[in-house]
């Protein structure tokens, strides 16, 4: 499916920290040839992109210091102008005016100024964060695109068109897990359908428990960029934290599904003891196969209900226990059954008993960022920060509502507290921002002023800074600039092609119609797949199956004493598309196959299908995906013929070395 999304606009929204921390003003372009000299590359209509625009987007997706390749430039160029003509035609429409993308560009743009408004040390703020995330666990799943941090930018661009897409399907109504068992490139997600079951900070990378914990529950993030590749967080619920927890259990393990009966009759006896008063410990010591605990009353280590490799349901009724002594009736995990008895728990820890905890981990992580002390610092310098009347003409404005969080605004006299720059900061400016930032405060009322005023201080410095940032980094106005394109091309294709292509159900038809040959099933094998659960089963289920006897004669016969023996799956296998069938003659009857140790299996071919026509419904999303290329295609040469395209190749040929 082609989806042409700018690609420098992900690499920015997906790994912000990474690519503006220094906060320097952008340097010369690298080209191909060592110089700096401005040349252009191609023009559409009246406009020319000239070789410092083309290159320094290119060099922004590409790993490494080796020069780029002519295959690499050509093949960015082609994106890049059909980048260029889509923009271009959404300005003409005026998007750029409507208020929903004016809103999702601010917030963008909120996002976007923060690495230059931190520093590298760590920052009360980072800590804050995660001890306000520590208190709420988050659910979620995930959709990965492998993409490794050296791909080239064509393998980039892919990697990011395909989870556009799918985060596309996913807003339109499809359900998410169902995309992410389809398409994630993450091998779990075949059998959990991507569930990542619930976390809180500092258990996720940065860049994703920053998705997990900013998108609203029922939503899916916009892509992510980590090593693994791009990601898609949907958030299915958020819940408080309830503390750490000691428990003990018993356990009585069962190995395969036809001993759970069986073990939970042992279970249940051993309950029965303890509800008749039998003691803990030695009944631990007497029953518990779980060798590592038995000895020790059974008791684990401290969890908590994020604690990975702990089965959720265990964690689940652990904290069901209200009191210290409670035991839990027997429950069922992955690894057998379980009582559960609750040893003693602790409360989410304070602020302050844990700021420290979290500095260290903070220093440890990705997140620790440019601290902000040190930002506010170097901003009064660079902008002219001046006292003018200071605190002292509001430190007596206040009364003690202010330490109840009750105080209302009020209205100021004009007096200028300070500047920046040639802008006056009021005590009405000073009034408002405390009745909206005002908290309950322990302190002395002297001192809680003073702390909202110099929180005050540093929150219009930072304001101030932010609202320049285009006028000093050339690097901010750039990927603003680059931002606002995305959006907008983002918003244009999805009515050109993707959206159009869903609805216009007559204009799909047509083209399968138009179509058909391209789309026709190969020869097939008509199937049924037998699992066994033992050699002798797998014999006597081959003989039965030679005999021609129906699956359901199989079943009843294989599963009498043992229900799951045998398992069967009816399908129609694709010749050259389905691996089983390279183990097997191309025929019909019955072929013996071996896949991995504890692998029984056969194969009956019922009947050889010939090549087929498929039908729409058959194939439906291959042939959308088909006709929404067909649809990009047919709006890039609508685009060209309304934008006409000049590539100056002499010009192109200087971008690298290889010529």
């Amino acid at each position: 499916m082609t989806r042409v999304i700018h690609l420098f606009t992900l690499i920015f929204i997906l790994n912000i920290n990474a690519v503006l921390g220094q906060n320097a003003k952008i340097s010369p372009v690298k080209n191909g040839i060592g110089s700096s000299e401005i040349f252009p590359v191609f023009s559409y209509g009246d406009k020319v992109v000239y070789n410092d625009e083309f290159m320094r987007v290119f060099n922004k997706n590409k790993q490494g210091d080796s020069s780029p390749t002519k295959q690499e430039i050509e093949e960015y160029l082609d994106l890049y102008v059909k980048f260029k003509l889509k923009v271009e035609q959404a300005y003409g429409l005026r998007m750029d005016t409507l208020p929903s993308f004016i809103k999702e560009l601010a917030g963008y743009r909120k996002q976007l100024a923060q690495p230059y408004l931190t520093d590298k040390t760590v920052t009360e703020r980072l800590i804050k964060e995660a001890f306000d995330r520590s208190k709420f666990e988050v659910n979620a799943s995930h959709l990965l695109i492998n993409c490794p941090a050296d791909a080239k930018p064509a393998d980039t661009l892919a990697a990011y068109q395909k989870i556009v897409g799918l985060r596309s399907r996913i807003k339109k109504g499809e359900k998410f897990e169902d995309i992410a068992k389809a398409f994630s490139e993450d091998p779990s997600a075949k059998n959990n359908n991507g569930v990542l079951g619930f976390f809180t900070s500092f258990q996720m990378i940065y860049s994703f428990e920053n998705a997990a914990y900013n998108t609203p529950v029922g939503e899916v993030s916009m892509p992510i960029r980590t090593k693994y590749g791009y990601h898609l967080v949907y958030v299915t619920e958020k819940r408080k934290s309830m503390g750490d927890m000691k428990v003990a259990h018993i356990m009585i393990k069962y190995y395969n599904p036809s001993q759970i009966d069986s073990t939970k009759e042992r279970i249940d006896a051993v309950y029965n003891k303890l509800k008749d008063g039998g003691d803990w410990a030695s009944i631990v010591e007497e029953f518990s196969e779980d060798f590592n605990t038995n000895s020790k009353g059974g008791e684990l280590s401290w969890i908590n209900r994020t604690t990975p490799n702990i089965p959720v349901e265990f964690k689940d009724v652990a904290y069901t226990l209200k009191k210290d002594g409670e035991i839990s009736e027997p429950i069922k995990t992955r690894f057998g059954w379980h009582i559960v008895k609750r040893i003693e728990s602790k409360p989410m820890p304070t602020y302050a008993d844990s700021k420290e905890i979290i500095r260290r981990k903070v220093e440890r992580d990705s997140r620790s960022e440019l601290n902000k002390e040190v930002v506010v610092a170097r901003l009064k310098k660079e902008n002219n920060f001046r006292e003018i009347a200071g605190l002292q003409a509001v430190q007596d404005s206040f009364s003690s509502d202010l330490l109840q969080a009750k105080y209302k605004k009020q209205e100021g006299n004009g007096i200028v507290l300070c500047k920046i720059g040639e802008r006056d900061y009021t005590d009405s400016y000073f009034f408002g921002y405390v009745a909206t930032n005002q908290t309950r405060s322990n302190k002395t009322l002297s001192n809680a002023v003073k702390d909202i005023y110099e929180a005050f201080i540093e929150q219009i410095n930072l304001d101030y800074e932010e609202g320049l940032l285009e006028e000093k980094y050339e690097a901010f106005k750039n990927i603003m600039q680059e931002y606002k394109d995305g959006i907008l091309l983002f918003e244009l294709t999805d009515k050109k092609v993707w959206t159009r292509a869903v609805k216009d159900t007559l204009g799909l038809k047509s083209f399968y119609e138009s179509n058909k040959s391209k789309y026709m099933w190969n020869e097939r094998a008509d199937v049924d797949v037998f699992s066994c659960s033992s050699a002798k089963t797998r014999k006597l289920a081959m003989k039965l199956a030679k005999k021609g006897k129906s699956t359901k004669e199989i079943l009843n016969r294989c599963n009498a004493k043992d229900p799951i023996a045998v398992s069967i799956e009816s399908k129609k296998l694709e010749k050259s598309k389905d691996s089983l069938l390279d183990q097997i003659n191309m025929e019909k009857g019955v072929f013996k196959i071996e896949e991995g140790e504890q692998q029984h299996k056969f194969v009956r071919v019922n009947e050889i299908l010939a090549p087929s026509q498929k039908l729409l419904d058959d194939n439906r999303g291959v042939i959308t995906s088909d006709y929404q290329n067909y649809l990009e295609e047919s709006w890039i040469k609508g685009l060209k013929n309304t934008y006409l395209v000049q590539i100056y190749d002499d010009n192109v040929a200087r971008l690298y070395n290889d010529q």
